[in-house]
């Protein structure tokens, strides 16, 4: 059953290499080119994969509620700015820039900690959906039914990439561009980041102001 979804996938897969030619255009304001059908069917399967119960490093359990999807998955827009992100996480693996590949998914986590409020499962959502996108647009996973249940299990828990050769080889010109795309979306996270939170300090120091003048009226 997986082994014919994940076949049908692959088209899903191809168009998204052709649709997002330029992550970083996508994210200027401008309507992004990968269909909503594209997007939920990514995060169908990339929900499919998540393990029933995670352990994170610190030992804390995450129970992930399969029979409630919708407490789990996202908002398609948002899902979406996942895999755009993803997308350039892929090229950047790709062109074997694993340092760039690195700062450009943790800028991500930390873009979605200051500007979104989500719940464990759907941190955890997000993350697996980043690792599915990246490990098929890299050509990096493939379902084997000889697989032993603890195999499949690692990789659905990402504990396990199968180190497969990249499918994909980008050129020295296509690697300087895809370094570019990763220093742009780092440089305007960092700017919306930090806007963000002396937006929050201001707020938070015109609101002190407001209370001692409240409370020196009294």
């Amino acid at each position: 059953m997986i082994m014919r979804c994940l076949k049908q996938f692959m088209a899903v897969v191809l168009g998204i290499f052709l649709l997002s030619t330029s992550a970083i255009a996508q994210e200027t304001g401008k309507k992004p080119a990968i269909k909503d059908k594209t997007v939920k069917t990514l995060m169908k399967f990339a929900f499919g994969l998540m393990p029933e119960i995670y352990t994170g490093p610190d030992g804390k359990k995450i129970a992930i509620n399969k029979k409630k999807p919708d407490e789990v998955m996202i908002p398609v827009d948002d899902a979406r700015r996942i895999i755009l992100v993803a997308d350039r996480s892929a090229k950047a693996q790709n062109c074997d820039l694993k340092v760039m590949q690195t700062l450009n998914h943790n800028a991500m986590v930390k873009y979605e900690q200051v500007f979104k409020s989500w719940s464990d499962q759907q941190k955890l959502f997000i993350n697996q959906l980043h690792l599915f996108t990246v490990l098929y647009m890299t050509g990096n996973v493939k379902f084997d039914e000889q697989k032993t249940a603890q195999e499949k299990a690692d990789i659905k828990s990402g504990k396990k990439i199968p180190d497969l050769e990249n499918k994909y080889k980008c050129s020295d010109d296509e690697r300087k561009k895809v370094a570019a795309s990763v220093d742009e979306y780092l440089d305007k996270m960092a700017k919306a980041i930090r806007e963000e939170l002396l937006r929050r300090k201001k707020l938070g120091s015109n609101e002190k102001k407001s209370n001692e003048v409240k409370k020196a009226q009294k």
